[in-house]
């Protein structure tokens, strides 16, 4: 989960070009110099100033309100992440206080749908694919046969990967990518072992802190009160409660009336005929078509 969201901040923080979060800066192209490739990328010096010529994963202002634009309208069914509206700065353009599943949501979903209407074809689906290949991985069912075609998918991809962004991209993170197929053959489906339900559980004990000298001591004492009340509620779910004052009619008893002695009449298809004809009559709607 967390070469998940490192793989997410990267490929956010290059494509927004969001500072100290980008992996596309002066020192990669420098780079690129060095070793030869990409003369096109080389900076160029105009007056005082270094120009960085735009890559093709380089997004104009215009493209970047639209991702962000995208994120920031994107409705998501209650409970399947948190609010990215909130996420979004539309007015600095970039993602602010990604958390892991923050992260997970945006792989495996949301990403692909903010980029569909920018970058050039061959990067969107390079980076489209990324999102598949998390997606797959973190199914509710891993098929063992179709692991190897799974692991040549993300050896593919990260080679279309390397077409198109720097080397500065491909940090520890981006490698471990091509272990994960491995680690799911020899431990089992991931979704099994992320640390999603702990980390929520540990949120829970931190709202328990009340004095921050003390946090364990906080954290036991709110967890044995906590324990206590659910208890006593248990134990006491069948006493009446006390000082509440009782309702003097039944509940059951107030349609009584309606429930009396009647008697059920069955009306014939002349009759319901007729009915339907009144209404049509006297409706204003179909007094046009009357002849």
């Amino acid at each position: 989960m967390h070469i998940e969201k490192n793989v997410c901040e990267s490929i956010i923080g290059t494509l927004l070009d969001i500072p100290g979060k980008t992996k596309d800066g002066l020192n990669s192209r420098l780079d690129l110099v060095e070793m030869g490739i990409r003369q096109s990328l080389a900076p160029e010096k105009k007056g005082e100033r270094l120009y960085l010529p735009p890559a093709c994963f380089t997004l104009s202002k215009k493209e970047k309100q639209t991702v962000c634009k995208s994120l920031a309208n994107m409705k998501v069914p209650d409970g399947y992440s948190s609010n990215i509206k909130n996420l979004v700065n539309e007015t600095e353009l970039k993602l602010m206080g990604l958390k892991s599943h923050d992260c997970h949501a945006l792989m495996q979903h949301l990403l692909p749908i903010a980029i569909r209407s920018v970058l050039p074809k061959n990067v969107r689906e390079c980076l489209t694919h990324v999102c598949i290949f998390f997606n797959r991985l973190c199914g509710k069912e891993l098929e063992l046969d179709k692991l190897d075609a799974l692991h040549e998918h993300v050896v593919k991809t990260l080679c279309n990967l390397e077409k198109f962004f720097p080397p500065s991209f491909f940090d520890i993170m981006i490698h471990l990518m091509v272990h994960l197929v491995r680690e799911a053959r020899l431990c089992g489906p991931v979704w099994a072992r992320w640390m999603y339900p702990f980390e929520r559980n540990m949120k829970v004990l931190k709202s328990y802190v009340r004095n921050h000298y003390r946090p364990e001591a906080c954290m036991v004492e709110c967890y044995i009160s906590e324990e206590a009340v659910e208890f006593c509620s248990e134990y006491m779910a069948g006493v009446e409660a006390i000082g509440i004052s009782k309702p003097r009619t039944d509940p059951d008893d107030v349609d009584r009336g309606l429930r009396g002695k009647g008697t059920m009449v069955t009306v014939s298809k002349l009759e319901l005929d007729q009915a339907q004809l009144v209404v049509m009559n006297n409706n204003a709607e179909v007094q046009p078509y009357i002849t």
